[in-house]
């Protein structure tokens, strides 16, 4: 159930690129979509991917602008005009013009490299924390769009499945009231059982129209989750149930949970970052010495050559800066104890919801053989009530009650089954074990 941090980066890296266009052929898929094929689009396609990203791109551009003091600087300078000259007449570069000025012609090339320098460590190794504090962050994003994903497609699943159930309440309204009307015309009932019998197909009628309505908002929420136009059309495939799996303890799920959770993760990175800017503020108070080698090539009037080198030890202590160093200093160890209480209050969350989830898991799962049990005592009772109705020794409420009763314990135990597909997703999530598609399927 594991799923490496790298494997869900690379999942979605896509989005670093940014949502492809929707064309016509992806707006109608060729077969119905699964899950993985929903999540797969969703991570591609969903803007929130595309911005999410951008965090790791932000971090990796710091951490490459902290490194580069490792590496050599070379710069390139060039300069040509009118400069006065000195009092003597004597021109060092350039020819002398009348009125005491002359033209300066100059080009320099030069290479800087610092060997060291006091807080440099410090300055990449925050860097590369906050790398991997977006990298996490981003993680997070993947996984809660991946729940988000599951819960809409389970719940268009549900949505269709209830929308056939209240067809089948519907269909044996529309039964019951032919019947009701056939021992009316034979004189084996009265015609008030008609009007209770219209009653209920009216009824189920209105329950097959809020069902569709249903169906129709779930649509929209998975094409919304999915970063899909409102106006595309595709299927979905129904998904095979989920076998039962043992339940972890709660102390082994909370353990994973801590071990995994891309958000603890991106704590205890935010952590270690906040630190290392904390040793750098210390070392800004002084004295901060400084190793540094540079050479320089210069060329007066374009052609006089004249190079320069020098190796350097220098040497900063800011004696009075205004109480900056101290501020910075005071602000952050503040960062440090905020990102302290964070990282505390995140793994008090990771427990809750990974208890919360257990509880639902366990609810979801005993519901399903309760709801089991309910349809066939509620398909029972109707099949009596049918049979006493027309022996004429029962009464038409009975029929109705029963017809109700079927479609009421389908539609729980419908609820029930998609409830516990959410619950196993919802799981994995707090644990932060879930895990993303290795490619659509074709």
């Amino acid at each position: 159930m594991r799923t490496p941090l790298v494997h869900l980066i690379v999942i979605a890296g896509a989005s670093l690129a940014g949502p492809p266009p929707c064309t016509a052929a992806e707006a109608t898929p060729a077969k119905p979509l699964s899950l993985r094929d929903c999540i797969g689009i969703a991570l591609t396609k969903n803007p929130q991917m595309v911005a999410s990203a951008q965090g790791i791109v932000t971090a990796a551009a710091g951490l490459t602008r902290a490194r580069s003091s490792y590496y050599p600087q070379l710069s390139l300078s060039a300069s040509e005009g009118i400069a006065s000259s000195s009092s003597s007449g004597i021109s060092t570069g350039g020819a002398s013009l009348p009125g005491g000025s002359e033209t300066r012609e100059e080009l320099d090339l030069a290479a800087h490299l610092t060997l060291w320098r006091r807080g440099r460590e410090e300055n990449v190794a925050e860097s590369r924390a906050s790398l991997a504090a977006s990298e996490h962050s981003h993680a997070s994003a993947i996984q809660s769009l991946m729940n988000q994903v599951a819960r809409d497609y389970y719940g268009v699943l549900a949505a269709r499945q209830l929308t056939e159930v209240a067809e089948a309440g519907v269909e044996s309204a529309r039964v019951h009231l032919d019947q009701v009307k056939a021992r009316i015309t034979l004189g084996a009932a009265a015609e008030v059982d008609a009007f209770a019998a219209e009653n209920d197909l009216a009824q189920a009628q209105l329950d097959l129209i809020d069902a569709r309505s249903t169906l129709l908002s779930a649509f929209a929420q998975l094409k919304n989750d999915m970063g899909q136009a409102p106006e595309s059309v595709f299927e979905i495939s129904e998904e095979p149930m989920a076998e039962a799996e043992p339940i972890p303890s709660l102390q082994e799920a909370v353990a994973i949970g801590l071990e995994n959770r891309p958000e603890i993760l991106a704590g205890r990175a935010s952590t270690r970052a906040n630190r290392y800017a904390l040793a750098q503020a210390r070392i800004g108070r002084g004295p901060i010495p400084e190793l540094a080698a540079e050479y320089a090539q210069g060329y007066t009037d374009w052609r006089a050559r004249d190079p320069s080198w020098n190796v350097l030890l220098g040497l900063s202590w800011p004696l009075f800066d205004g109480y900056a160093t101290k501020a910075d200093v005071t602000a952050a160890q503040a960062s440090v104890r905020r990102s302290d209480a964070d990282l505390q209050q995140l793994i008090n969350q990771v427990g809750l919801e990974v208890e919360n989830a257990l509880v639902e898991l366990q609810r979801t799962r005993e519901r399903l053989d309760g709801t089991a049990k309910s349809v066939a005592a509620a398909e029972a009772r109707l099949a009596a009530a049918e049979g006493k109705y027309q022996q004429g020794v029962g009464i038409l409420l009975e029929v109705i009650d029963g017809r109700v009763a079927v479609t009421s314990a389908r539609a729980s135990q419908v609820r029930a089954r998609y409830e516990y597909q959410t619950a196993l997703v919802a799981l994995q999530r707090a644990m932060g074990t879930l895990t993303a598609p290795e490619g659509r399927e074709q």
